[in-house]
């Protein structure tokens, strides 16, 4: 993390509250630094390595290479204080003497707190974006429409954690005017810990559905934990942004005491959309409105009505801090949206919807919404390759068999399952096939638990002038699979 402005060790330590066990500290000139990593692997010299205690590696025990890499100083956990005098003996004793080393009680809170401090510095508009699905597009949406006119950072990608998030914080300098962030969850106070670690502003919560359930007992432990960022936006006087027309809206709504702002499809609320067209490949075409503006025949560079609430999100926001109605269009309208989520292409003959990123079950049924609505418009058989859904806990198996339940009754016509978790949708597929809304005696399934024989089969399934969407948890990685399609 190259750091957009440097920082002294002294800052360090008074943000952070970390211990200095520094040897030879006190009689140097308080040194700067300007770039911190917490990968061994990245080390160059002159860095500061910040070591993090993670779920298959702990970065403490790649410290020793970090220094003969040229680190410059390092800050440990204090339950990992003991090592310090192995590490010690490694080293000679001339550069040891010149390490700046701090001690924390955790190093994601001693992140987190450098986060804050650092952004505090030079107090940049925040939005930060959470929901159970469409945060990145949400995110992208926004970042294409502001960055024409001002100077603003944000998180890449899906770096929505507090180490991603952090290094993302720390490239802000003082021409920054907005920082866009995306706030992942995986627990309880992690949303409400990262809202203060950004200094957060401007809010929203996309959407609720039962992801994550294997942290989370239930969907109302879910809508709870993302409404945590409005405990942050009331201290700071800040705005919540909530879909109307989400069935948890309403839940957060009654336990938040920040100012809010609703945005959907119903004309009596702040900030609402209506739908037109929508083209072969599932892009609508569409319209906003407010008491003071008007936005019309806004053409959305990604397919699924799904995408319009993520659009509708961002453009509100932007309304909001004044952007006008030319620099809206033509923002959302060009937005640089992420691979692998919702992309349509034409191949042979046949459209694919590459949404290949994650699943959840929410995603999953709208992903299913947008390609029985593109063959529909097409006129052409729709193909359903999925894979697991994962981190969903106890109600795996009972989410997948209603994944297969749900698509069964939208009319998708061919469904290929591969993963072990995949066995239960092609159950509620397979259970549901007879009483089928369409009237269809027989439905065609497929499951392969083995990728390689998933690809060697795809040519034999999918026929020329087929709708395919291909989906499923980021662990399975079915873009592989497209190149076969």
């Amino acid at each position: 993390m190259k750091l957009g402005a440097p920082i002294t060790v002294n800052n360090l330590i008074d943000w952070t509250k970390a211990k200095n066990l520094s040897l030879d500290y006190k009689g140097r000139i308080n040194p700067y630094i300007k770039t911190i990593s917490t990968d061994s692997r990245t080390i160059k010299k002159g860095d500061f390595f910040i070591p993090i205690v993670g779920e298959i590696y702990d970065g403490h025990e790649f410290m020793l290479d970090a220094v003969r890499k040229g680190a410059n100083g390092f800050v440990l956990q204090e339950d990992h204080i003991e090592k310090i005098n192995r590490w010690k003996d490694l080293v000679s004793p001339q550069d040891w003497k010149k390490l700046v080393i701090l001690i924390s009680r955790n190093n994601i809170d001693f992140l987190l707190d450098l986060s804050l401090r650092y952004i505090r510095r030079f107090n940049p508009i925040v939005i930060g974006i959470t929901g159970s699905v469409g945060k990145t597009t949400t995110k992208d949406f926004i970042v294409g429409v502001l960055s024409g006119n001002f100077n603003i950072k944000y998180t890449p990608r899906n770096y929505n954690t507090e180490i991603g998030i952090a290094g993302s914080v720390l490239e802000i300098d003082s021409s920054t005017q907005f920082f866009i962030c995306e706030l992942g969850m995986r627990e309880k106070g992690q949303i409400r810990a990262l809202s203060e670690a950004v200094n957060l502003d401007i809010g929203a919560i996309t959407a609720v559905g039962p992801s994550h359930l294997e942290f989370f007992e239930s969907v109302e432990e879910i809508a709870l934990a993302k409404a945590e960022m409005a405990d942050f936006l009331e201290k700071k006087n800040g705005i919540l942004f909530l879909n109307n027309d989400d069935e948890w809206t309403d839940f957060i709504k009654d336990r938040v005491s920040c100012k809010i702002k609703k945005f959907g499809r119903n004309s009596n609320i702040d900030f609402n959309f209506i739908e037109n067209e929508m083209d072969r490949f599932g892009r609508y075409s569409i319209g906003f409105f407010t008491e003071n503006i008007k936005v019309t025949d806004l053409v959305l560079p990604v397919c699924g009505y799904h995408n319009i609430y993520n659009a509708c999100c961002a453009a509100a926001i932007c309304t909001y801090l004044g952007v006008m109605p030319g620099t809206l269009k033509n923002g959302l309208e060009n937005a640089i949206l992420e691979s692998n989520r919702m992309q349509v292409l034409e191949k042979d003959g046949k459209i694919i919807i590459n949404d290949c990123y994650n699943a959840s079950p929410l995603s999953m049924k709208r992903a299913a919404d947008t390609l029985k609505q593109i063959s529909i418009k097409n006129k052409s058989r729709s193909v359903a390759v999925i894979a697991d859904m994962l981190e969903l806990g106890k109600q795996s198996d009972r989410l997948h068999y209603e994944l297969g339940e749900y698509i069964c009754e939208k009319g998708i016509d061919v469904l290929v399952a591969f993963g072990k978790l995949s066995e239960n949708i092609c159950a509620g597929f397979s259970c549901r096939k007879g009483s089928n809304r369409n009237g269809l005696k027989r439905k065609d399934i497929y499951y392969f638990n083995d990728k390689e024989e998933l690809k060697s089969n795809l040519e034999k399934i999918i026929k020329k002038g087929d709708t395919i969407l291909v989906k499923g948890s980021r662990a399975n990685k079915l873009e592989s699979l497209i190149e076969y399609i």
